[in-house]
């Protein structure tokens, strides 16, 4: 019977130990979106230059790299820390960046629009809320990994900021995809811009082999972001503000065809229009039951009792 109950405390340790073990990377970070599993296949970019005289233009890419999503403002200081350690996180990797300013009931960031602050409510409001001090579905300075991992204010979770984001961007996403997705884009007569997309192609690599692959949706963004703004005027110290979006639009269906207007360009040649592709699917309801390695200690543990009650 001794040996017995050592064997149920073993395994109740190395139950213990897993669990800990397996959530010390996700302490660094809180889930970007609440209620539901999802985050960001990648984005297609195409150069429109300063948005006039656009030739077509087409895109296919398979070969998506990490997308962080960062909510800023030209008055916010902090960002200016956090943004710093972003960018010695991220070193050479390549990533797309994409900042958004801070736009409802703004007096002092001339940037970002109502579609652009739309985005980042709809899809990480809840998780923006839930962990900001004060509570804020819109809170610089933030930043989104892969649609997923969600890093808010400039405290860091580990020994520093820098190692915060470095382990979201060693990580990873969550899901993986293969496969291609277009992209084109040409200019009307009428100026505006007619953009189409396919994401027929992409596949989701499930790792299940179970056979319990859930049903992915794929939800395609067109968005437009202008690569560098020089605005000596915010009050944060910057001359330069860097990857700025200014519209948002959300989109259904795996191909499609809309005609958007183009933004004014703020300064220079840079704008373009992005295909950011988010995938999703629901989370299912927690199960009553207990994680394996507990549940192995609790049938030890019935089995011990039964052959105590033998004797």
């Amino acid at each position: 019977m001794r040996i017995a109950s050592v064997f149920v405390a073993a395994l109740l340790l190395s139950s213990l130990t897993t669990t800990v073990s397996s959530s010390e990377g996700s302490s660094m970070w809180d889930d970007a979106r609440l209620g539901v599993n999802g985050g960001t296949v990648g984005a297609v970019a195409i150069s429109l230059g300063n948005g006039s005289n656009i030739s077509e233009t087409t895109v296919i890419e398979d070969n998506f790299v990490p997308v962080i999503e960062v909510y800023t403002a030209t008055w916010c200081t902090n960002c200016v820390y956090t943004e710093n350690s972003l960018n010695e996180a991220i070193g050479d990797t390549e990533v797309f960046l994409i900042h958004y300013h801070r736009h409802k009931f703004e007096l002092i960031d001339p940037f970002g629009s109502n579609s652009t602050d739309h985005r980042w409510e709809s899809t990480y409001g809840d998780a923006s809320y839930a962990v900001s001090v004060p509570k804020d579905t819109r809170s610089p300075p933030s930043k989104v990994f892969f649609g997923e991992m969600l890093h808010v204010g400039m405290r860091a979770s580990s020994s520093s900021l820098v190692n915060d984001f470095a382990t979201s961007l060693a990580t990873g996403p969550t899901s993986h995809f293969s496969g291609p997705a277009s992209f084109s884009a040409t200019q009307t007569e009428q100026g505006s811009l007619q953009v189409s997309w396919n994401l027929s192609g992409l596949e989701y690599q499930c790792i299940d082999g179970g056979g319990s692959c859930p049903t992915i949706a794929l939800s395609p963004w067109v968005m437009f972001i202008e690569d560098s703004i020089h605005y000596p005027e915010g009050i944060n110290g910057l001359d330069y503000y860097l990857h700025v979006l200014h519209e948002a639009h959300e989109f259904d269906g795996l191909t499609g065809t809309s005609t958007l207007d183009i933004p004014t360009v703020w300064d220079g040649d840079d704008l373009s229009v992005v295909l950011l592709i988010d995938w999703s699917y629901p989370k299912e309801p927690e199960s009553p039951l207990p994680a394996p390695g507990m549940l192995a200690a609790l049938m030890c543990m019935l089995a011990a009792a039964s052959a105590r009650r033998q004797r």
